[in-house]
């Protein structure tokens, strides 16, 4: 086989997470470990460089805005933008599309990372303890980083070592999706082990148990194991309290960026610093900029845009509404329906990222403080809705956890209403049960990120696009388009086949 790209096998970590860890040192990361890590602190340094991967420019501008835009409920507002978002929106991208090309090298630059943390934690000499917890930050990272590349990919190379030869890279192939989803399971199966269950201090942008035991269950809810996920969710409920977990009682709190960090609903987040905007890690082009209203504030851009069958059939009654959607702008001293505007996309716009970013110090108007939770509390209380339903049933137990999201919602920030409506918990059947459950996770977990793997392990791409109930109709290929072509840079460098499609 050919020299695989040096994009995805990338031998070297010069980074620096951002977020609430403060890492005075480099991440450090090198071909072989056991003749560079000395002592504990090494190691840290680099298991914290495999997060920080994710925390650039390439994940949130192209990984997680090509996300929303696969899904049903984020359409191209403003369609004078780069061309590679429309063709990945409209389901006609090829293989140089730069938004995958982009994710495929941030993503494995992570497991690279990962890698040779894990070398590094084998290779010192400290107590079991702390090169345990050490190698299971490592390996929950590591598995966090495959869960979302081998849905996004389908087959692609699993390496679980630092490459050190030619003959290493030569030797690299596509690993079956079977494969990598046992190797996942086995990671996260370590990590909820030995990783602690509180940080010190309690940052929640690093594995925990908890964080660790919910990607589980995510994991088998997606290989349809539901007995398992059940069995991971209920671990999780179990043990809120030792974990500190709970629902926020606002839920607009969990978009605002200056409390956010005081919550306990989120599980594993994704951390950003306003004030560290410097290279991969800046926010230039990010959520806020990506989302905010173009015409009516400086560096605004209109790129994805809720579509518009998502704002027309969503309840007025439901707060949810009200925080997930700019409906009304002040324009020319007037309080005026965005469909109403002079502005060059006059539809309501998502308002989870730009409404409250927090303290901009930086000066700069599109960074922020915000914590997007890549899982919360409201993950583990329906993939336990979910999981249970399609192992025991509708059961009350099943239907109390969607009651507890319902219950929040129904909290507008200063009053209790009436709605949503507790499930009743009797006489519905577990199909019905089942479609709430996924009605219910279309909601609220409206533009964060994970509506399109909702979709791809529901097996719904015609029923979310081709369908005259859908959300934004588009012309899909259910052969093709439940994966991303792998992209063509390693296509020309490798002996790899395709993905079908493309």
């Amino acid at each position: 086989m050919k020299k695989l790209n040096h994009i995805l096998l990338i031998f070297f970590i010069t980074l620096t997470l951002v977020g609430c860890i403060d890492l005075e040192e480099d991440p450090k990361g090198l071909m072989a470990p056991e003749g560079f890590f000395e002592t504990a602190s090494d190691v840290e340094a680099a298991v914290y460089g495999a997060y920080a991967e994710w925390v650039t420019v390439q994940v949130e501008k192209y990984y997680f805005l090509g996300l929303m835009l696969r899904s049903d409920m984020v359409d191209i507002g403003d369609r004078n933008t780069d061309g590679n978002r429309i063709a990945l929106n409209e389901f006609s991208m090829d293989a140089k599309n730069s938004l995958v090309a982009a994710s495929w090298e941030r993503l494995y630059q992570s497991i690279s990372a990962a890698n040779t943390a894990i070398q590094g934690a084998r290779s010192i000499e400290d107590e079991a303890a702390v090169k345990n917890e050490l190698e299971a930050k490592a390996r929950f990272i590591r598995a966090f980083t495959y869960f979302h590349l081998v849905r996004a990919f389908g087959d692609v190379p699993y390496l679980d070592s630092p490459i050190e030869s030619a003959e290493a890279f030569d030797a690299v192939e596509r690993t079956p999706s079977d494969e990598i989803y046992q190797y996942i399971i086995d990671d996260l199966l370590f990590a909820k082990e030995y990783l602690p269950v509180k940080n010190s201090p309690d940052v929640r942008n690093i594995g925990t148990k908890g964080s660790a035991a919910t990607a589980l269950a995510e994991v088998y809810l997606t290989l349809e194991r539901y007995s398992e996920a059940a069995t991971e969710a209920r671990y999780v409920i179990d043990n809120a309290a030792v974990f500190d977990y709970n629902l926020a009682t606002n839920y607009q709190d969990l978009f605002n960026a200056e409390v956010i960090a005081s919550l306990k609903e989120p599980i594993f987040t994704y951390e950003l610093k306003n004030t560290l905007n410097d290279g991969n890690y800046n926010q230039a082009d990010g959520m806020i900029n990506l989302t905010r209203i173009r015409d009516l504030a400086p560096r605004s851009l209109s790129v994805a845009v809720p579509s518009l069958k998502v704002y027309q059939s969503w309840d007025d009654r439901d707060y949810r509404k009200k925080v997930c959607f700019e409906d009304t702008v002040v324009y020319n001293g007037v309080v005026t329906a965005l469909v109403d505007a002079a502005v060059r996309v006059p539809r309501p716009h998502i308002a989870k990222y730009f409404r409250y970013p927090g303290p901009q110090e930086a000066g700069d108007d599109r960074s922020s403080d915000h914590h997007y939770c890549m899982y919360r509390y409201a993950d583990v209380l329906l993939f336990a809705a979910e999981a249970i339903a399609e192992s025991e049933g509708a059961t009350p137990e099943a239907i109390g956890y969607i009651n507890q999201i319902r219950a929040r919602a129904r909290y507008n920030g200063s009053t209790t209403t009436d709605f949503p409506a507790d499930v009743p918990t009797t006489a519905i059947s577990t199909d019905d049960f089942i479609q709430l459950v996924r009605e219910e996770r279309r909601l609220e977990f409206a533009f964060e990120f994970k509506r399109w793997y909702d979709i791809k392990r529901w097996g719904i791409i015609n029923e979310a696009f081709l369908s005259t109930e859908s959300m934004e109709p588009h012309n899909v290929d259910l052969n093709r388009d439940y994966l991303f072509p792998i992209p063509q840079t390693e296509i020309d460098v490798t002996d790899f086949i395709q993905n079908p499609g493309y």
